[in-house]
């Protein structure tokens, strides 16, 4: 065999082991890291949803074991329970659970209200005046305890409503449509889809549905133990970049992030169509959150929900911006 021939066989041989190799590689599945995370079944949560269904976290490297609850609240007290890395509450639980010493660490924003919380008022007239509508006492229903019942407060402020104007009622969310279409209150206080719902039962032509950017705008946040996310900021990280994915297929394919999302809430698609332009569905750090969180903190003591010599924590401090500047420079506005 000629020095040539044995030269062009080495080539081959080479070529052959290495192209076996990459297959190889190609074919060995990626061990992929297990993040535990904990879901309520809202639509504003549906950045997060459609990251998972569309495997954008596989993609990443990340398996995400999801549970499910009926709330976010719920969901921060299984984290920090134990039993869950990361939640996507409102920021109102995270306030009152870091003024109960809790140490959390908030990655990034994942939805706002657009617009602000809706008041929603049974319709006397044709136009709307706070002096006027609240001159006899009004009962208006709303969750008490969270981000609501802030709104509401802060409604009354706002508008310059006595307390001796109006009565609170607790009211759990599905029940306050047809509490306001029965009349049994004259207003509601509360998030949607069970805002949309009780005008669609009440009459769109019956009610005054009162908005302003400058109240409460309920913020879905992505949390983690302070601990876990310091641990595991690579994992952030990847998790950050899985959301930014979905965020542009989000934007690029409205329609079928909306099949994901009504299959998980199982609300139907006509609803979900009629109040997507309320979910932001991006990711953030802004400077109205940390404001938003100091207000609340103050709001917790003076109601008396904390005890009022609770200390009052740093929120800026609970906010660990390093991963998502990686992903999204420009989101990161603190």
């Amino acid at each position: 065999m000629t020095n040539i021939s044995k030269n062009l066989l080495w080539l081959v041989v080479v070529i052959v082991v290495i192209g076996g190799f990459l297959l190889w590689q190609k074919q060995e599945p990626k061990e992929l890291t297990t993040v535990r995370l904990g879901l309520q079944t809202a639509p504003a949560i549906g950045l997060v949803k459609v990251a998972v269904d569309k495997n954008f976290f596989e993609e990443e490297g990340i398996k995400v074991e999801v549970k499910e609850f009926t709330s976010g609240k719920l969901a921060l007290q299984a984290l920090i329970g134990g039993s869950l890395d990361l939640v996507t509450p409102a920021e109102f639980p995270v306030t009152l659970a870091t003024l109960n010493s809790e140490k959390l660490s908030i990655l990034t924003e994942v939805n706002e209200t657009a617009g602000g919380f809706p008041m929603i008022l049974r319709k006397e007239g044709d136009t709307f005046d706070a002096q006027t509508y609240f001159s006899k006492k009004r009962k208006i229903a709303t969750s008490v305890g969270g981000g609501p019942e802030f709104f509401t407060v802060d409604f009354f402020k706002k508008y310059n409503i006595k307390p001796s104007q109006y009565e609170i009622v607790s009211m759990q969310p599905q029940d306050m449509p047809i509490a306001l279409a029965n009349g049994s209150v004259d207003g509601i206080a509360i998030y949607e889809p069970f805002a949309h719902f009780a005008i669609q039962q009440t009459g769109a032509d019956k009610v005054f549905s009162i908005k302003s950017d400058d109240l409460y705008s309920e913020i879905i946040i992505l949390v983690g133990k302070t601990d876990w996310i310091s641990q595991n900021e690579k994992t952030a990280e990847k998790f950050l970049r899985a959301l930014k994915k979905s965020e542009s297929f989000i934007k690029s394919n409205p329609e079928e992030a909306i099949n994901i999302v009504s299959s998980f809430t199982k609300l139907d698609k006509e609803t979900l169509r009629s109040i997507w332009p309320t979910f932001t569905l991006r990711l953030g750090l802004d400077n109205k959150l940390v404001p938003t969180m100091e207000k609340e903190a103050q709001w917790a003591k003076d109601t008396g929900k904390v005890p009022k010599e609770t200390a009052t924590s740093n929120f800026r401090g609970f906010i660990f911006e390093a991963p998502l500047k990686k992903v999204a420079p420009s989101a990161v506005e603190l």
